[in-house]
């Protein structure tokens, strides 16, 4: 069988699990989810055989790896449990691929690429930093879909892989303030009484270092009029994007849907809108694109699949007393527990375990107050990990979104230019918050 072949029913199981998916949003049947995860099941099976093979080995390790805990625990519905969540997931990607086709075909994508051509490399990927910070942290790997098309196709590798980084670094800083990451929502959960107000104001101070860290890093002769500019050259893509945010923010905000689900069923509404108003046949042409994209996913969704496998069969674990605890009985300083939680979520992302895993593991072995390590400083230690394991991890959803968008392979990004950022920015992220809680405590 040759890939080819699977193209169209592959196609039609991920459009399937879309569908299920939007409408478990409204409707909460656990056989519709069971039904869903089956299909993903079934989407796995058919595809696995086509993906990178270092995609391949990597998601054989977790798998046996999962099946094994799973087997010596009689663990099987959490990892059930797991691969249920990862279907929403799967079917944001498909939401990505129509949000790509539908950038491509919009008039203000074409007139920011014209501004953008303008500019020179340094310039661009200045912009794209600040750019992404801003709207990433409401529309989180959504806005690689909004900025690859203005690098555009046709650039080279080099440039759309230095774009693909810059705005890799400037979504994932912001998943240290914003409440929109899945990383706030599980950091929430495992710490409820911290204050979000205070979460929001160190975790933008730390992002603010991060940004000044890599504005010296990779565009140092890039000042600040030369920044404005190439902020101004984005102007057209403003508009769009942000009555995108908004209706983002109002669904968060006016119902009990998680971000990802706003995302889910609100860029979709929005896509099918734009591309209505431009004529049924630019609609019918961009749906065909968005089908044709979805291939480009594959292993994305398989990586991404057995490391929620794994993560809640790890979360479960960890959350039994006597496992839960083991921890309590060590001596351990804040500064070895803050560098150790940052270092551990970065590394094990860096080897395709995914941070959903790595955050629960530091949250609840390290939330003891014996530590000396404040709940804010707990939460924040784990956002900052996130963020690294966002910018450079194998099976990171972000990391898969700018391969997707920006046409550049996963492991380029993963292993790139961005790991020198997390090493130099690490010492000082780690720095700056061992220094809050000398203050706090």
């Amino acid at each position: 069988m040759r890939a080819e072949d699977i193209k169209t029913p592959s196609n039609i199981l991920l459009g399937i699990i879309w569908f299920l998916s939007l409408v478990s949003i409204f409707v909460d049947f656990p056989i519709l989810k069971m039904l869903n995860g089956l299909i993903l099941i079934a989407y796995i099976s058919l595809v696995v055989w086509f993906i990178r093979r270092s995609l391949k080995i990597l998601c054989l390790i977790l798998g046996v790896i999962t099946i094994a805990i799973a087997i010596a625990t009689d663990g099987w519905h959490w990892a059930w449990s797991g691969i249920e969540k990862a279907t929403l997931f799967s079917a944001f990607f498909g939401t990505l691929s129509l949000l790509r086709s539908t950038a491509d075909a919009r008039p203000e994508i074409q007139r920011a690429s014209l501004s953008v051509e303008r500019l020179s490399g340094a310039e661009r990927d200045s912009g794209l930093l600040v750019g992404t910070f801003f709207l990433g942290s409401t529309l989180i790997v959504g806005v690689m879909a909004i900025f690859a098309p203005i690098v555009g196709e046709k650039a080279s590798l080099e440039s759309r892989k230095n774009a693909a980084e810059a705005c890799q670094r400037g979504m994932c800083l912001a998943c240290l303030w914003s409440p929109f990451w899945v990383a706030m929502a599980i950091s929430s959960e495992h710490l409820p009484n911290v204050p979000l107000w205070q979460i929001i104001l160190s975790g933008l101070s730390l992002a603010t270092l991060g940004l000044i860290t890599a504005q010296i890093l990779y565009t140092p002769r890039v000042g600040l009029r030369a920044l404005i500019r190439a902020i101004i050259s984005f102007y057209p893509v403003l508009p769009p994007v942000t009555l995108t945010a908004l209706v983002v923010l109002a669904l968060n905000g006016f119902t009990t849907l998680s971000t990802l689900q706003c995302l889910v069923l609100g860029v979709p509404a929005l896509c099918v809108t734009g591309l209505a108003f431009m004529g049924l046949e630019r609609l019918l042409r961009s749906l065909k694109e968005a089908g044709e994209g979805l291939g480009t996913i594959q292993g994305e969704i398989v990586l991404l699949t057995t490391s929620f496998a794994l993560g809640r069969l790890l979360q479960f674990l960890l959350e039994t007393e006597e496992n839960g605890n083991w921890m309590n009985n060590l001596s351990l300083a804040p500064y070895a527990i803050i560098s150790f939680g940052v270092a551990f979520m970065t590394l094990l992302a860096f080897i395709g375990i995914h941070q959903i895993v790595t955050l629960t593991i530091v949250l609840v072995a390290f939330t003891n107050p014996s530590f000396g390590v404040d709940e804010l400083v707990l939460m924040q230690t784990g956002l900052l990990g996130w963020a690294f394991a966002s910018m450079i991890g194998l099976s990171a959803v972000s990391v898969a979104a700018a391969s997707t968008m920006f046409r550049v392979p996963l492991e380029q990004l993963a292993y790139g230019s961005n790991v020198k950022f997390v090493f130099i920015f690490g010492f000082i992220g780690v720095a700056t918050i061992l220094l809050i809680n000398e203050m706090l405590t």
